[in-house]
């Protein structure tokens, strides 16, 4: 990638040079010479300003993907306060279009491009750092067709914006990213060094998919998985009304099928019969007057002699006023109900908590929660202080407890991006499991997220009493969730739900116990063969090959291309077949279903997809024959 153009605007139209800083120390808003140091495929830029350094490293892969690190140091002997710090870029030309993506519950990762007349901005909207738009900004310029993709790894409340400024009759296109500058007002200390969130950018040819393969490759790479289970949850099975007998139902039942590890979610700690589990976050102690009433180590023992990991639910950023974690430290909150993880005594504080049960339990599959927001950082430090502070809680907690898996979730998708997936292992990327909704979502989130992130939830519930006019004698059917609460039901074919949970962790939510034997055979027989493939998933790109209303195909890939596995969804089939293009190794040759098949032709010709069905996923592999793959 040539970095000339995105280095430094040097012009003098209101925005220019590689940064924006503002703050008790003045403004940085200008093109000027900077210290430059080029070692390999990294080049650093160094400014001074008084008392002030700014210093911005890129870093070029083979593949044409940069990162960007920027830091903030203060070299006086005072405290500076912040108010506005950016990373900045300038693009050439002035006519573009951008591509942004809205995310809320139930609305993960929805994206659209706009013209950019005159600034588009993607902004955090809270504490939770998917909250009201995800970390993701695409350029198109229209002229010469060109496209450049941002992507962040927030460590802040972060902001994305592209602004068009004017000058006479000359234009020019900024891209800014850093801290979002509502409200902010962060005190750095003396000596101290703030760093920005990290960019990730690159060129993009596909417009469809932003070429996230590129994404893809370099964090992999970077963030290799430790894991990828296969995993049950109890959330969709019965939320918060656990029954203890049920669950052990379900354990057995998930360990015949080859699952290897089992979570309680929401609802098994606060006291009394019956309680709402979002009412009484901060009570991390075992319900025994109700549910499961004393026998959680009883359900542990079970699910470790069966074989697997066991799993439980915690939500450690929020408590209401009168749990016991908000009495005994009332110090540690952020108001009445958040605490605060800026704080490092808070941080140790909850991680005695959460290890004790995890020693308690045997637990060693955790599932961290936050299910409320704040919209501005009441110190004015956007939140990066918090974030530091939740990341050295993951860590500490995975240096106590060695190979404990993480997932992470924040009223669903909050939080799925690429900062919390360096010291996550996989997101539970959405409440709502169903197979429509959840592969929008999942082809979205790819364009932003490697594939081993995303966590696959199979949400199914047997019905023998409901007819089929089109099967004499057939009543039974396998109906699917298809938002996060039942309150949506739909029947797709069993080829729609495996092909929709492939791809990353699978798991499964629901009454597994009550399934037909033949279906859980059939799905036995899927988890054997998805624990072949795993290891090809959690290096696998990702490219979305169609992407419309009705149907949509990714193509799942190592690097060199050895090995690509193309899906083809089809919610409603208006044509017989269709005709995909694949990406492959054109001087490759492929094994396709018995067939050896040029890579040039499958690049000129596609992949011919038959009879095409409703609410179907059809799948191809194809395979480079050894002697080109030697």
């Amino acid at each position: 990638m040539n970095l000339d153009h995105v280095l430094r605007f040097e012009g003098q139209l209101g925005a220019s040079g590689l940064f924006f800083a503002s703050g008790s120390f003045g403004l940085i808003n200008h093109a000027t010479e900077y210290e430059h140091t080029r070692e390999g495929n990294t080049q650093t830029f160094r400014y001074h300003q008084d008392d002030v350094l700014l210093t911005a490293t890129f870093t070029e892969y083979e593949n044409g993907v940069v990162i960007r690190k920027d830091s903030f140091k203060n070299l006086s002997d005072a405290p500076i306060v912040l108010n506005g710090l950016s990373s900045r870029f300038g693009l050439d030309g002035c006519t573009y279009e951008v591509y942004t993506q809205y995310n809320s519950w139930q609305h993960e990762s929805d994206g659209a491009w706009q013209k950019l007349v005159t600034q588009v901005t993607a902004a955090d909207q809270g504490i939770r750092t998917c909250d009201g738009a995800a970390p993701i900004m695409a350029l198109h310029n229209l002229h010469s067709d060109q496209i450049t993709v941002f992507h962040l790894m927030p460590n802040c409340q972060w902001e994305m914006t592209a602004l068009k400024f004017h000058e006479s009759k000359k234009q020019c296109i900024v891209v800014e990213t850093g801290f979002n500058r509502d409200n902010m007002r962060l005190s750095v200390a003396p000596g101290e060094e703030i760093f920005l969130p990290t960019i990730i950018f690159f060129h993009a040819k596909n417009k469809t998919d932003l070429d996230a393969y590129k994404l893809h490759e370099v964090f992999n790479a970077l963030y290799p998985r430790r894991k990828m289970p296969v995993i049950y949850n109890s959330w969709l099975y019965c939320f918060d009304y656990l029954n203890v007998d049920g669950l052990l139902k379900q354990v057995d039942c998930a360990a015949e099928l080859g699952v290897e590890a089992f979570m309680i979610d929401a609802g098994w700690f606060g006291q009394g019969e019956h309680v709402d589990c979002f009412e009484v976050v901060g009570n991390w102690e075992e319900n025994l007057i109700g549910e499961p009433k004393g026998r959680l180590g009883e359900i542990s023992q079970r699910v470790r002699d069966k074989g697997m990991v066991f799993g439980l639910w915690f939500e450690p950023e929020r408590a209401v006023p009168n749990s016991k974690t908000a009495m005994e430290h009332p110090e540690y909150f952020i108001g009445e109900k958040f605490f605060d993880f800026s704080n490092p005594d808070a941080v140790n504080y909850m991680a005695d908590v959460i290890s004790e049960q995890i020693e308690k339990y045997h637990i060693g599959w955790v599932k961290f929660d936050f299910n409320d927001y704040i919209p501005h950082d009441p110190s004015g430090g956007v939140f990066y202080r918090y974030l530091q502070g939740q990341k050295r809680f993951v860590e500490l907690l995975q240096s106590r407890h060695p190979g404990l898996y993480l997932t992470c979730c924040a009223g669903g998708g909050y939080r799925m991006e690429l900062g919390q997936a360096s010291f996550f292992d996989s997101f539970w990327f959405t409440d709502n499991q169903g197979p429509y909704d959840g592969i929008r979502i999942i082809k979205d989130t790819l364009k932003r997220m490697p594939t081993a992130l995303i966590e696959r939830w199979s949400v199914q519930k047997y019905y023998d009493d409901f007819p089929n006019c089109f099967a004499e004698g057939r009543t039974g059917y396998m109906l699917s969730c298809n938002n996060a609460t039942w309150d949506f039901i739909l029947n797709v074919d069993d080829s729609f739900t495996k092909g929709f949970i492939n791809g990353g962790p699978i798991g499964f939510s629901c009454d597994i116990d009550g399934w037909p034997d033949s279906y859980k055979q059939l799905w036995k027989e899927h988890i054997a063969e998805f624990k072949k493939n795993r290891e090809f998933f959690m290096t696998a790109t990702a490219r979305i090959l169609v992407d419309s209303d009705d149907i949509v195909s990714i193509e799942y890939a190592d690097p060199d291309l050895n090995r690509c596995i193309v899906q083809l969804f089809t919610k409603r089939s208006y044509a017989s077949q269709l005709t995909v293009y694949p990406a492959v190794d054109p001087a490759g040759k492929y094994n396709v279903n018995g067939e050896i098949v040029s890579g040039q032709a499958l690049s000129e010709n596609g992949l011919l997809f038959k009879d095409l069905k409703d609410n179907c996923c059809q799948t191809i592999e194809l395979i480079k024959t050894k002697k080109e793959n030697g």
